[in-house]
């Protein structure tokens, strides 16, 4: 019985001794740090120090806790955060399911495709030009189109991205052809990229985003 006392007294001395159940201070807070060093993992001690730079930007008095207790608070704050982030993943990725449906619906209602690129100067001016084959796969007449068309090379890095606004009439179920141009700027690196790339080295993404209908009707 003795012998289960005195074990019970050191084990008690010992877990008072411990760094992390001594109460913050500024004068002693270097060597507290070294000496947690051998009780905690180096998580935990990152931990620990962020804990204490977030609270004391706070105006919390740290002289009042031990350094269990600012470990507790960041493994609180931590699992807060970790809920949070969570949370937003599972958003976004619902997010984007949603957008993903979406620019599918409109792909399914009308392709856009490039098939000729080229380069034009009249009136000291200087274009790239363009010839897009418009698709109407619908069983709707359409009477406008908007959306962007994106030339990347064969690795999938942008080159440049242009509006597209085709405001014809698109019978159902035909085609169309659309010739367009925009201004060429030799100082610009996408301009100069577009210009001097063939079409047979690039790819050319179409992304609708808003078709409305003869019937008044509209997909977005």
């Amino acid at each position: 019985m003795k012998k289960a006392l005195t074990v019970c007294i050191i084990t008690l001395v010992l877990s008072c001794s411990s760094p992390l159940n001594k109460k913050f201070s500024e004068e002693t807070a270097k060597e507290d740090i070294e000496a947690l060093k051998t009780k905690i993992d180096s998580s935990e001690m990152e931990l620990l120090a962020v804990t204490m730079m977030r609270l004391k930007l706070q105006d919390e008095t740290l002289e009042e806790m031990t350094y269990s207790d600012i470990l507790e608070q960041g493994k609180k704050w931590k699992t807060e955060q970790e809920k949070i982030e969570a949370e937003q993943r599972e958003l976004a990725a619902k997010a984007l399911k949603l957008e993903n449906e979406r620019i599918k619906r409109l792909s399914e209602s009308v392709l856009v495709s490039c098939y000729s690129k080229g380069f034009t100067s009249y009136d000291y001016d200087d274009y790239i030009t363009y010839k897009f084959i418009i698709q109407n796969k619908t069983d709707k007449n359409i009477r406008a189109i908007k959306g962007s068309v994106t030339f990347t090379n064969l690795f999938d890095e942008t080159i440049k991205s242009l509006n597209l606004v085709y405001d014809q009439p698109l019978a159902a179920g035909l085609e169309e052809t659309y010739i367009a141009q925009t201004d060429y700027n030799q100082f610009i690196d996408s301009d100069k990229a577009l210009r001097n790339k063939d079409l047979k080295d690039m790819k050319v993404i179409w992304k609708p985003e808003k078709i409305i209908f003869e019937d008044g009707t509209t997909l977005e």
